[in-house]
């Protein structure tokens, strides 16, 4: 949640500077991961663990999550400038 509030500030700020700011490819691949993840946990492991126990969803959460803390810096580090022209 955090992730998104910062991207949303961010986006408002260059919005309000007539800045359009595109959705980089860290941010898609995240919002993939997510996806993916989501869909695991809700068919609890699906037709993985009806042969082999493994934790499929937990290790997509993870990758999801780690996906979305480097997306999150990438976006803030590429779109600083924008933070700074209006501060």
């Amino acid at each position: 949640m955090g992730r998104e509030i910062i991207i949303t500030g961010i986006r408002i700020v260059a919005s309000s500077q007539k800045i359009a700011l595109q959705a980089d490819q860290y941010g898609k691949v995240k919002m993939v991961f997510q996806v993916i993840a989501i869909t695991a946990v809700l068919l609890n492991n699906g037709p993985i663990s009806f042969v082999i126990e493994f934790p499929v969803d937990q290790i997509l959460m993870n990758a999801a999550l780690i996906l979305t803390i480097y997306s999150g810096v990438n976006y803030i580090k590429n779109n600083y400038h924008t933070l700074k022209l209006n501060s």
